[in-house]
C-alpha cells in the first residue's frame, strides 16, 4: 500500500469514500457472513466496524493511516485504545475491536489470532492498484479459513472517462481474481450515488455485492 498517498488523502480531507453510517449492503446482508471473526481490510473509520461488533462479531480492522485509526477510537469514546507491538503492525485494542495498524499486504493468519470466520470488503479491492489484485485477493484467501465467507461491495464505470481510485471492478473482473480460491455470487446490484468528481465526468457507477465462499 501507498501510505504516502493514502495519508495525503486523510490529511487534506478527500475521504470521500468514508460513508457516515454503517453500509447499506452490509446492514441488509450481514447474515450472509455467519458468526465468529471477521476482517475489515482498509477499514479507515468505518461505521461497519462498529456496526459489526455491535452484530456480535469479534471484529478486527487493519488501516495504514494513523490519523485514521485515531479518529475511529475517538469516536468510539473517550477511552484511549491499548497499543502493542505486533511487528510489522501496531495493535490498536478499545471498544469492543481491534485495529491492526499496517500494510494490509503483510497481513498473515498469525497476527489475527488464527484464520478468520469472514471478510467485510467495501472499499478495499476497489483501492488497491490493479496491478496489486491478485497478491490482494491471494491474501484474503490466505487469513481466510476453509468455507469463510466474504461480502465484497464493488463499483464499476467506464474507466475510458476517469481513472481511480476507487477502480472500476466488473463481474468478470470479480469471477477471474477469485474463481480459483472461491465460489462467487451475485447477491445484489444498483445504481450508486456519484461524488463531484464522477459527476464532472458523467460517469455513472453500479455497486454490486458479492457473496464469495472458501473453498475447502
Amino acid at each position: 500500500m501507498d501510505r504516502t498517498f493514502w495519508e495525503e488523502r486523510w490529511n487534506l480531507g478527500q475521504t470521500g469514500f468514508h460513508e457516515g453510517a454503517p453500509n447499506e449492503l452490509l446492514r441488509r446482508h450481514v447474515g450472509a457472513l455467519g458468526a465468529g471473526h471477521v476482517y475489515v481490510p482498509l477499514c479507515g473509520k468505518s461505521n461497519d466496524l462498529k456496526y459489526l461488533r455491535d452484530q456480535g462479531f469479534d471484529v478486527t480492522g487493519v488501516e495504514i493511516v494513523p490519523s485514521a485509526i485515531a479518529q475511529l477510537f475517538a469516536e468510539l469514546g473517550p477511552e484511549a485504545p491499548r497499543v502493542e507491538e505486533l511487528p510489522p503492525f501496531r495493535r490498536h485494542s478499545g471498544a469492543g475491536l481491534t485495529v491492526l495498524e499496517g500494510d494490509a499486504f503483510a497481513l498473515t493468519p498469525a497476527h489475527l489470532g488464527g484464520e478468520v470466520d469472514a471478510v467485510f470488503d467495501r472499499a478495499a479491492l476497489v483501492a488497491v492498484a490493479p496491478s496489486t489484485r491478485e497478491a490482494y485477493v491471494a491474501r484474503l484467501a490466505d487469513v481466510l479459513r476453509p468455507g469463510g465467507r466474504v461480502l465484497l461491495v464493488t463499483f464499476d464505470y467506464d474507466q475510458k472517462k476517469l481513472s481511480g481510485p476507487p477502480w472500476a471492478v466488473s463481474p468478470e473482473d470479480v469471477r477471474a481474481l477469485c474463481d480459483a480460491a472461491f465460489e462467487v455470487e451475485l447477491l445484489e446490484e444498483r445504481p450508486a450515488a456519484v461524488g463531484p468528481k464522477f459527476a464532472a465526468a458523467g460517469a455513472e457507477v453500479r455497486e454490486r455485492l458479492f457473496l464469495l465462499r472458501k473453498r475447502g
